[in-house]
């Protein structure tokens, strides 16, 4: 066969027959053929072309056709072709089938998971739907609690206004009855033979409620063989009984607390600032004869008064104006001068004065000040010299004359020598300070020697107290400072926003108050927390901190947050030691916070003024930023430049500048109320002056309008040029300070102002004025009065916790320009070296060392007992860092004094970081404080007997409590055991001190997890505590807890509850008032100042004398100070048999009071006979259903049953029943509780037939009034039950136990968590404890009953 191209048809068709070979009319060469139709044999081919084969062999000549197309099928290269692509055709056959079985199983594959997804897409639509829906229902729920919350808020502050109301009605209800009893009382009194001056007396009592009667309510009855009592709750009943209103502690009767606390109230707002302050201002006033007496005292006795009065905490300063320089001065200079003495004697806290032979031209003057204006209003001193004639100035005999005739006044007179005039003026003085102070030289020394001191922080080897330990007076200071503004303008909006952010639901993120310097942020913050004070704060717990210089303590964010805590834990029952570890004081603050918002009625409000100062306040305030408690509201301002932007997402009320008109207003109404009007022209010259942002600045108007305000009518045209010439409140200072220096500075004290203002700039906590007169040695009271007046009117200065500070941030700046004109810092230096020099004085000494110390010679320097101040641990340190002195920096610090009184102070986190600053860790501190202390234990007797082993131990104790607290277990293993075993040595061993360092001791063994050690030494403190206070001493409770912590923390549960059980139980009998202990200690020391003040002007024995003996001896017994207030009772029990009729009322007060004591210690046979005695005495003065004998009665009554004198007790009871049946009516629920009482007493009798009938009544008078389900009705129920089944009829008994139970189970939580406890009324409604087996036989009767 040949190639496709053999068949190419010709274009012409006259070639059918025969096939022709060759070229074709030009066609190109080939083969034309035409095919036919039919097949026939072909003839010869052409004869020139030769013929090939299919497969390109040659053919024969004259082949035929089949021979032509055929192909060798016997060749076996086309066999081996064949079998390949047989094979090949098969394999590819193979091939298609399994991948037409593969593409059905795709197929099938593919239909599955196309089933699949619909069902997955079906239900992805459904869950669609769902959570469509749900979110739906949230929005719904959301808003239908929002609604809620809405209205439960609305109904709260409805119930709460009614409430108030009701309160107030029912107070004034109760007033109302008290008077009309009084006023019985006296209509029945005066048919008698009274004298006048017992009713007088008799009516105060009678109408104040026996305000000095401690004891006037029943204490809780212990029931048949059962403890648990009802719960405490308010009804009816406790609203209308004046006899059972119980106050915060058991004892003490409701409205005798009220008087107590409005008293402590008062103490703490009435207190003096003299009492308050930690300086005792000594004005002198003498002549110039005079100054030998005056050189004297300075030499001789000043130091010794100044040491005793730093022994206390607080600073001496002296006050003296010298007549000499005054001859030249103007008449407005000498008014000038007379005002800033009249100042002076006003502050002043003591006033003594030296007369001979002449006056000066202050003399009089400072007499009629300090005394003869207003006798009595400072303790005075008069001391005149006797010449041995009569003096021949007419001015000193009058003077003399004058003081003479007045009779509460001390005056030394008839001595002849300057010497024996000091030394009597002295005694007087150490007296009067020993008064003023509350100090008392017997008690200290015994309790000093006893080494026993249960307070917090070391007892004091540097040989004084602590002034205000946790700056709660500096910050009550800095609150009215801060308030002292008038400028209150566009206020009222941001009160309103402030009260709004307090009273919202739910828990807030802190508010922000944002301002400028002087735009009135702190003023903003101490008006509104005084308003809140006032309205007071709807039960609202307010504490604030408001900082100072950033380079004071107010400005260490740890000393903040230890203050507050500290303030918190006084509103919890018996809360933990305050740590001084850093990191654990901000970690445990939130959860106080917490704690006690939760707790209190209207939550915590936190304020903190100017929290951009705090240092590194973003890395300690960070919890701020974290969800804050829900009763919290915490409120902060910070300046609007400083803010860090982490805080400025808080909700903020901005401080803006006050508008023209009201700095029209102000200053119109500033020099209005100064009566210093000035002209239109000049007003409009100071308007049009104050249109920026800065001259607009509250601060700038307030300096401003004072400034005019204190000019004469002559100047005020050239002030106001001056003015108008500041662009804000720098500038305007820098002009106040050069007017000023100016008007002070003369000839002879030029440079003076200056170098007066660089020492206060240079201070960091301020300066003292004993300070400043000890280092510039020409400063006068006469140049420093006016000027420190002046200075403080313009709020450039002022006094804080008895220093001198600059009042505002600007006017540091402004006496940075103006009193550091060339470098700044190279005088600031030279400054700090004279203080450092000052201060150092006060640490160095000559001291004998032992010769096996390990103390270098050089550290010996800086140790010196008795003479370091709290001032000179709060500068020094801080001095010796500005200078970079590391080698006296760690002489410094290593002085235990320092370390003491940065550790009392709770100054804990700067003194570890002065450690770091001279680049030692903590043990190498541990390490230092360990050596130091023992080799102040080889100086023992030295320092005039000031060492002493049981102060050795104080120190050693409170190193080991305070490197415990920062964690080092090791290293506060040695000085605790030092401690304990020194005051076993110096002791006796069954010393209470020996107990103090065995609880601390175990303290650290129990967080060493050496839980054996720390459980004997437990039993070892709680064994001592027991053999010297008894058994039920608040100590005794505090071992106990500690025991039963420790127990817990190994699970043995069935030993650590009945030592819990047992300390509650103590402390609910020792429990007093919550009240902050901070104000304890100021009102203690006020209260011991009264006293002897009363000694002091109406001799030992006198009636008033003896009410206040009695107010004191309650003060101790809130204190739980059982045993020195049994002596103030007993002292004012004494003092009143002497002073009084033997049946006067006050006398049966102070047998009630004294009886109570002994109540509670268990002294039951001394209690009984003064509860009689004052039984006695009550009915003979009151009838007998009066609240005054009607509390004797139940005391009495109790005291019987406790006794076991039930045939005594049950009249006593008897007689309760008529009382309140009188008093209240038959129906009244108070007679159920006297009823239950009463029938209590004779089933322990065992009358239970006179008792079925007072249960079956007391039952009826519960239901009637507090309906069937309450709890009164309950424990009625429950013991008429056990009285049932007493007499044998049982089915009735599991009737009744049954519905007691059932009440019991439909009562809310705090219903069945209280039993046990007492109620508010004082009385007892006994509950008897159902026996197992009674139990279940009550139980198995009501279900044969059903």
């Amino acid at each position: 066969m040949g190639t496709g191209s053999s068949f190419i048809r010709h274009n012409h068709d006259h070639y059918e027959e025969d096939d022709v070979l060759g070229d074709y009319e030009n066609q190109g060469p080939g083969v034309y053929k035409r095919i036919p139709i039919e097949v026939k044999p072909r003839g010869k081919l052409g004869k020139n072309k030769t013929k090939f084969g299919s497969f390109g062999r040659k053919e024969p000549k004259g082949g035929s056709l089949q021979s032509a197309l055929s192909v060798d099928l016997e060749n076996p290269e086309v066999e081996r072709i064949r079998k390949e692509f047989e094979m090949y055709r098969l394999n590819k056959e193979q091939e298609i089938a399994n991948m037409k079985k593969k593409e059905q199983k795709f197929e099938t594959e593919n239909k599955r998971l196309r089933a699949e997804l619909q069902a997955l897409q079906k239900t992805c639509n459904t869950l669609r739907a769902q959570r469509d829906a749900a979110l739906d229902a949230e929005q719904q729920t959301l808003a239908r609690a929002e609604t809620f919350e809405n209205e439960r808020d609305k109904i709260q502050r409805q119930f709460k206004i009614f409430r108030e109301t009701k309160e107030g009605e029912i107070q004034n209800l109760l007033k109302a009855k008290r008077e009309l009893e009084t006023k019985l009382s006296k209509v029945s009194r005066d048919n008698g033979d009274s004298d006048t001056s017992s009713k007088g007396e008799l009516d105060l009592i009678i109408g104040a409620g026996n305000p000095g009667d401690w004891w006037t309510a029943l204490e809780s009855e212990p029931s048949l063989g059962s403890t648990s009592q009802l719960p405490t709750f308010k009804g009816p009943e406790f609203a209308h009984s004046t006899m059972e209103m119980d106050g915060p502690f058991t004892n003490v009767n409701k409205d005798d607390w009220n008087v107590v606390a409005a008293t402590l109230a008062q103490l703490s707002t009435a207190i003096p600032d003299t009492s308050a302050s930690n300086t005792i201002r000594l004005f002198i006033s003498a002549p110039q004869d005079m100054q030998a007496e005056m050189d004297i005292l300075k030499q001789d006795y000043l130091e010794n008064l100044k040491g005793q009065i730093e022994g206390e905490g607080r600073f001496l300063v002296t006050i003296h104006f010298s007549e000499q320089g005054t001859q030249q001065y103007t008449t407005q200079e000498m008014i000038v001068l007379e005002a800033s003495i009249k100042q002076q004697i006003e502050q002043c806290t003591l006033f003594l004065a030296f007369l001979g032979e002449s006056t000066n031209r202050f003399t009089r003057f400072e007499y009629e000040q300090g005394y003869l204006q207003n006798p009595g209003s400072r303790p005075s001193i008069f001391c005149f010299r006797d010449t041995g004639q009569r003096s021949s100035n007419s001015k000193v005999r009058e003077l003399r004359d004058l003081i003479q005739r007045s009779s509460s006044v001390k005056m030394v007179e008839h001595y002849t020598t300057p010497e024996d005039g000091t030394t009597k003026a002295f005694t007087e003085l150490e007296r009067i300070i020993h008064i003023e102070l509350g100090i008392d030289n017997k008690q200290d020394k015994s309790d000093s020697d006893s080494g026993f001191v249960d307070m917090e922080g070391p007892e004091q080897l540097c040989g004084g107290g602590l002034w205000d330990i946790h700056s709660d007076y500096e910050q009550l200071e800095a609150l009215s400072y801060a308030a002292m503004s008038s400028c209150q303008l566009t206020f009222e909006r941001h009160y309103e926003r402030l009260n709004q952010h307090v009273m919202s639901a739910g828990p807030l993120p802190p508010i922000l108050i944002s301002g400028s310097s002087g735009s009135g942020r702190s003023l903003l913050l101490a008006k509104w927390i005084q308003l809140q004070q006032q309205k007071g704060s709807n039960g609202s717990l307010i504490v604030y901190h408001f900082v100072g210089n950033p380079d004071s303590c107010s400005a260490d964010p740890f000393q903040m947050i230890r203050r507050l805590t500290n303030q918190l834990m006084q509103h919890v029952t018996a809360p933990p030691a305050l740590t001084c570890d850093p990191g654990r004081l901000i970690d445990e603050f939130p959860r106080w916070l917490e704690k006690v918002s939760s707790k209190t009625p209207g939550g915590v409000i936190l304020v903190l003024d100017s929290i951009d100062k705090f240092q590194n306040g973003e890395v300690h305030l960070k919890w701020l930023l974290d969800p804050l408690p829900v009763d919290s509201r915490v409120i902060v301002s910070v300046h609007e430049d400083t803010c860090p932007q982490a805080w400025r997402s808080w909700p903020t009320i901005n401080l803006e500048s006050l508008s023209n008109k009201n700095v029209k207003e102000l200053l119109r109404a500033e020099l209005t109320s100064v009566n210093a009007p000035i002209s239109m022209e000049h007003e409009n010259r100071i308007l049009t002056h104050c249109r920026t942002q800065e001259t607009c600045n509250p601060l700038y108007v307030m300096l401003m309008t004072c400034d005019l305000s204190r000019c004469n009518s002559e100047n005020v045209e050239s002030r106001v040029n001056q003015i108008v010439e500041t662009d804000n409140c720098v500038d305007l200072y820098v002009m106040l300070l050069d007017n000023m220096r100016h008007k002070h500075e003369t000839s002879t004290t030029r440079g003076l102002f200056k170098k007066v203002l660089r020492y206060i700039y240079a201070a960091r906590t301020g300066v003292g004025e004993w300070e400043l007169f000890s280092i510039l040695h020409d400063l006068t009271w006469n140049f420093w009065a006016p000027l420190a007046s002046d200075l403080m009117n313009r709020q450039i200065l002022a006094y804080r916790s008895g220093v001198v500070i600059i009042a505002h941030e600007q006017a540091r700046e402004a006496i940075s320009i103006n009193c550091f004109v060339d470098n700044e810092e190279a005088q600031l230096e030279e400054i700090w070296k004279v203080y450092v020099q000052y201060f150092t004085q006060f640490l160095s000494c000559n001291i004998i060392m032992p010769c096996s110390s390990s103390i270098a010679p050089h550290q010996t320097a800086f140790l010196r007992p008795g003479q370091v101040t709290c001032r000179i641990a709060d500068e020094l340190p801080w001095l010796l860092k500005q200078l970079n002195g590391k080698d006296e920096m760690h002489q410094c610090i290593v002085n235990l004094c320092i370390f003491q009184r940065l550790y009392g102070r709770g100054r804990c986190a700067e003194l570890i970081n002065y450690w770091q600053f001279i680049g030692a860790d903590k043990v190498t501190m541990a390490n230092a404080y360990f050596s130091m202390t023992k080799m102040f234990e080889g100086m023992v007797g030295q320092f005039d007997g000031m060492v002493t082993l049981p102060r050795i131990a104080d120190t050693y104790e409170a190193l080991g409590r305070f490197l415990r607290d920062l964690g080092l277990l090791e290293k506060a293993l040695e000085p605790l055991q030092r401690a304990l075993e020194l005051r076993m040595t110096a002791m006796d061993p069954d010393h209470p001190s020996v107990a103090q360092s065995s609880h601390q001791l175990a303290g650290l063994y129990a967080q060493w997890n050496k839980f054996s050690t720390a459980e004997d030494l437990y039993k070892q403190s709680l064994e001592i505590y027991e053999n010297a206070f008894g058994s039920e001493h608040y100590l005794v409770a505090k071992e106990l807890d500690s025991l039963s912590i420790l127990y817990q923390k190994q699970d043995r549960h069935e030993l650590a509850d009945p030592l819990h059980k047992r300390a509650v139980a103590i402390r609910k009998k020792y429990k007093g008032p919550r009240v902050n202990s901070g104000q304890m200690k100021g009102v203690d020391p006020l209260r011991r100042r009264a006293l002897r003040l009363e000694e002091l002007a109406m001799g030992p024995d006198s009636h008033d004398l003896a009410r206040t003996l009695n107010e004191l001896g309650v003060l101790y017994y809130l204190q739980n100070n059982s045993e020195t207030a049994e002596q103030f009772f007993q002292r004012s029990l004494d003092m009143r048999l002497n002073t009084l009729p033997e049946s006067h009322p006050d006398i049966a007060q102070s047998l009630n009071n004294l009886a109570g004591l002994y109540v509670d210690r268990n002294h039951y046979d001394k209690a009984e006979s003064l509860y009689e005695q004052a039984l006695d005495i009550r009915l003979k003065h009151f009838p007998p259903e009066s609240p005054s004998v009607a509390s004797v009665v139940k005391h009495l009554a109790i005291l019987y049953k406790k006794q076991g004198k039930l045939d005594k007790a049950e009249p006593l009871y008897q007689q309760a029943v008529e009382i309140r049946e009188k008093s209240f009516g038959v129906n009244h629920p108070s007679v159920a509780t006297a009823l239950v009482n009463l029938a209590v007493m004779y089933s322990q009798q065992n009358k239970h037939g006179e008792a079925l009938p007072l249960y079956e009544r007391a039952l009826k008078i519960y239901e009637e009034s507090f309906g069937p389900n309450h709890p009164r009705v309950a424990e009625t129920l429950r013991n008429l039950a056990l009285l049932r089944y007493d007499l044998g009829d049982y089915e009735i008994a599991a009737h009744l136990y049954k519905r007691a139970e059932e009440i019991k189970d439909c009562l809310p939580a705090n219903y069945r968590e209280g039993q046990g406890r007492s109620s508010s009324s004082g009385d007892t409604v006994s509950t008897i404890k159902i026996p197992p087996a009674v139990h279940a036989q009550f139980y198995g009767n009501s279900t044969h009953i059903r």
